[in-house]
């Protein structure tokens, strides 16, 4: 998860839809970027970057997913 994308979203209280069409991409393709399962082009980086006004390095690091807790154990 890219959790400064995401919280940079939410922030200015944005849909996932209002950033794609803000920064001309499908709602699909910006749902796979901020979950982590895609990496956005060059120039994708880019329009992120100036849409958000941070870093596309800190926008788009991905963040390690926390393990499962574990429950008792038999």
């Amino acid at each position: 998860m890219r959790k400064a994308l995401l919280n940079s979203r939410k922030k200015l209280g944005l849909t996932q839809e209002q950033v794609s069409l803000a920064i001309g991409i499908s709602k699909k393709t910006y749902s796979h970027i901020e979950t982590g399962r895609r990496n956005p082009s060059w120039e994708v980086a880019q329009r992120l970057e100036k849409f958000f006004g941070i870093s596309a390095s800190e926008l788009l690091a991905v963040e390690p997913e926390q393990p499962a807790p574990q429950g008792n154990k038999r």
